[in-house]
């Protein structure tokens, strides 16, 4: 009886292939109308970013230029604005980690939002992130942001809002509000 049993599951397995399975990453580069995308889904977690290179350059010290970038994510509910440099742009921290930059929507009032510098100096993190994502969508044309730096001069990062309200639907179904 055992022999008849295994010798049927042998036969199955060689009819029927098994397939492995393993996580795929949608992935939609920037361009000057849209923003880029990443859409990642492991099985266990899925991670939806939005990204978009600055429409300005920065120079280092060095006059080498600097590419600025947004990213807006939403992870296991939670939303994140990150905006770092290529390469890093060393933001100023006089409280251990902590800084204020500013922000610019349009042609419209100069606002502070606080932010934690990521730990290798490349950007920093926005400590109200879903405040960023308010005012996005409440310009019509572009945001700026300027970013005190400890080595270089204050990083002034413009960007264009493009098609980021199109993608309010889907940061919504992830359980990340951006409004």
């Amino acid at each position: 009886m055992k022999i008849k049993l295994l010798t049927a599951l042998l036969v199955a397995l060689s009819v029927f292939p098994v397939q492995a399975t393993y996580a795929e990453d949608d992935y939609v580069e920037d361009t000057d109308s849209s923003w880029g995308r990443i859409d990642r889904d492991d099985g266990f977690e899925r991670v939806f970013t939005l990204y978009k290179d600055s429409d300005n350059y920065g120079v280092t010290d060095y006059g080498d230029d600097i590419t600025y970038t947004i990213e807006v994510q939403c992870s296991k509910k939670k939303l994140g604005v990150i905006v770092y440099g290529d390469p890093d742009i060393y933001p100023r921290t006089d409280l251990g980690f902590k800084g204020t930059a500013q922000m610019k929507v349009d042609k419209g009032k100069i606002i502070k939002h606080s932010y934690i510098a990521l730990r290798d100096s490349s950007g920093v993190q926005f400590n109200n992130p879903k405040n960023i994502t308010r005012a996005i969508l409440s310009g019509k044309d572009t945001f700026s942001f300027k970013i005190p730096s400890s080595i270089q001069n204050d990083a002034v990062a413009n960007f264009s809002k493009l098609d980021f309200a199109s993608y309010t639907p889907t940061f919504k179904s992830l359980g990340c509000l951006l409004k």
